[in-house]
Parts: C-alpha cells; sequence; structure tokens
C-alpha cells in the first residue's frame, strides 16, 4: 500500500496503531529492519520491544522495537520525540525502516487538525492518512470525530464521496509543507467478528459492528475515483503531493484495495 517508502507516517483516526503493527511486522517478516516510534503520545504496544531512551536502538539490534523518550503520568502512555529529533535519527543512518505515529485521535474514527498537528518529520518519504471507513454513508456525529470544531462542515452531514472530498482537501494531504511526500489515504474497513464467527467476504451486509456496516472497498472506491478525477481535472488542485494513493480494506490483513489518482 506504501510502496517503497523507508520512512513512513501515519495520521489521522481508525486504525492507525494497528496499520503501524501491520507495516512493521510485514517489513520485519521481508527481512528489513524496522523501528516504530511516535512524534505525540501512544499507549504502550505489546507487539513490539519497548526503547525508552534519548536515543533510537543501536542498528545491531534485533526484532521490532518502539522508540520513546518517556511515560505520562496517569495515563502511562509512551511520549514521543519531536519531529526534528525523529529527523536527526534517520539521517544519522539509512538503512533501517521508520514507521511514525504522527498524530493523536483519542479513538475516535476521524480526525480535523489543530493547527499545531499533525506531528510529521519532513524526512518522511510517505503519509499515510487514515480513518474508519465504516463511516461511509453514515451520518457524522460529533463523538465520531476529534476535535470536531475543526470541521464542523461534517457534523450531522452524511459522508459520501462529496463530503470526503471536502474533507481530503482540507487535510495535511494537501498542505504545502508535506508536497514532497507520496500520500495515501487508507479508509480502513475492520472485518469484526460477530457472536464469535469471523464475518466472511459475501457476507458484508451483515458486517456489523457497534452501529457501523462495513462497506464493500470497491464500491466505496469507485465513489471516490469518480468524484476525484472531477476533482484533479475538472476543477484542478493548486497544491498537489508528489504521488497520491487511495486504498481501503482491512488493515489487520487480508485484501486491500486501492488506485492511483496520479
Amino acid at each position: 500500500m506504501t510502496k517503497y517508502a523507508q520512512v513512513i507516517t501515519l495520521i489521522g483516526a481508525g486504525g492507525k496503531t494497528t496499520c503501524l503493527q501491520a507495516l512493521t511486522q510485514e517489513i520485519q517478516a521481508a527481512g528489513y529492519p524496522v523501528i516504530a516510534t511516535t512524534t505525540t503520545k501512544v499507549y504502550p504496544d505489546n507487539q513490539v520491544r519497548p526503547w525508552r531512551h534519548a536515543n533510537p536502538p543501536p542498528f545491531e539490534s534485533h526484532g521490532v522495537y518502539f522508540w520513546y523518550a518517556g511515560e505520562e503520568q496517569g495515563s502511562g502512555k509512551w511520549l514521543g520525540n519531536s519531529p526534528s529529533t525523529v529527523d536527526k535519527a534517520v539521517l544519522g543512518e539509512c538503512r533501517r525502516y521508520w514507521i511514525v505515529e504522527g498524530d493523536g485521535a483519542r479513538e475516535r474514527r476521524l480526525k480535523c487538525w489543530a493547527s499545531h498537528e499533525p506531528q510529521i518529520p519532513l524526512g518522511s518519504d510517505c503519509g499515510v492518512l487514515v480513518l474508519d471507513g465504516r463511516l461511509w454513508g453514515q451520518e457524522l456525529k460529533d463523538e465520531d470525530i476529534h476535535r470536531p470544531e475543526y470541521c464542523p462542515y461534517l457534523v450531522h452531514q452524511q459522508f459520501t464521496e462529496e463530503n470526503a472530498w471536502r474533507y481530503f482537501k482540507k487535510s495535511p494531504v494537501f498542505y504545502p509543507q508535506y508536497q514532497h511526500l507520496a500520500w495515501v489515504i487508507f479508509l480502513n474497513i475492520p472485518q469484526r467478528p460477530v457472536h464469535g464467527h469471523p464475518i466472511q467476504a459475501e457476507s458484508s451486509e451483515r458486517a456489523y459492528f457497534s452501529d457501523l456496516r462495513a462497506p464493500e472497498p470497491e464500491v466505496l472506491l469507485d465513489a471516490l475515483y469518480r468524484k476525484g478525477t472531477e476533482e484533479v481535472h475538472s476543477k484542478g488542485l493548486k497544491v498537489k503531493p508528489r504521488s497520491f494513493r487511495l486504498a481501503a480494506g482491512d488493515a489487520k490483513g487480508g485484501k486491500l484495495q486501492w488506485f492511483d489518482l496520479w
């Protein structure tokens, strides 16, 4: 999904940590060294080895490490380093892959951003904006969105291709300072078990988790592609990232689908 980027930063809501775990495991399984870290704060990750230190683990270290600077009192969250500190570490050695969680969302399904967010190291090759794909076709509520005051145009609106593209164009994907990145917008559609049984692909009409139905990735992507083509070719975009990919599927595994607008 992220091509061959060496430094990948995840932002948004609705599956960043799951994406981080999946990417680090895939890179390690391919035989490459990889470091996970954050520029914000995250709950402890029991899928990796913790590394609390001013510097990243030495290159000779085996396994996947999560590099962090300290712990938040009360919550126990791991506190990350600044984007500039991560940039220095990346520049110091170029033999490892890096997966960075650069945003906080308080376990919401969609993220809007204050002026100090997100925290993306400028040395990133690829940015991944994650959102919960099960919101597709739903009416968005305040409790679905982290910082809804920064995107009032979405609240109590149905999340279809029109509002999705309005959201995309106001997101960090199109911020001028991040145009050197290759960007992926990933609509995470978890296939959760129903009454203890896994959901089969053909039973998507019964694929409910909470009050949300899992949409078919190809239907969702087709609608976004048609609207995206209109945005790019008819109206034009003043600021464009280096490349732009839209993807959908289950971050925990299974088949991912995507298309590239450019």
